[in-house]
């Protein structure tokens, strides 16, 4: 029951944080290992029971990118499509394929935001979780979590109303 509720929403939030297909399966499987591992100490307080199984999610993502930070490795496969992220519709080829390409402008997106703004957009508005939850979660303040939430949504707009920078204008930006 525990795996049905959550294997996929967790996935899909590892995902957008680490664009990283079998690396967002390991954290779906740990996180579900650690919920099953320490639901006997859950109590029932300021945190929803969902917002805690996020939490130990968030958790191991922060641990995942300092490690990665540590060792400089750079992910070369890239994945670039919406696995288990749902039914496109039953739209026809021509519907589907723009709504193929909307989802993928939408992705690489919220990939562009900065980590602290990325993680409030995604927890807000993809997972659907209430402000409230999003601030016990990651330990901030209403007001720096609205701030974050306002600046990914102006984020976006920009982002999605620009062209897409070339490949040689990424490189660019990325070295120091």
């Amino acid at each position: 029951m525990l795996f049905e509720s959550y294997a996929s929403r967790l996935f899909n939030y590892a995902y957008y944080h680490s664009s990283n297909r079998p690396q967002s399966e390991d954290i779906t499987s740990e996180t579900l290992s650690r919920v099953i591992e320490r639901i006997s100490g859950y109590e029932l307080r300021e945190i929803p029971f969902k917002a805690w199984v996020f939490k130990i999610a968030h958790n191991l993502l922060v641990d995942y990118f300092r490690q990665r930070a540590k060792q400089n490795e750079v992910s070369l496969d890239k994945v670039q499509e919406w696995d288990g992220l749902g039914d496109a519709g039953a739209a026809d080829g021509g519907d589907l394929a723009s709504q193929m390409a909307l989802r993928e402008e939408i992705t690489q997106a919220i990939a562009r935001l900065p980590e602290d703004q990325r993680t409030v957009f995604v927890l807000r508005f993809v997972q659907g979780f209430e402000l409230e939850q999003v601030c016990v979660m990651l330990e901030k303040t209403l007001l720096a979590v609205k701030s974050l939430q306002y600046r990914a949504v102006q984020n976006l707009k920009i982002y999605l109303s620009e062209p897409e920078p070339t490949n040689s204008k990424r490189k660019k930006r990325e070295q120091p």
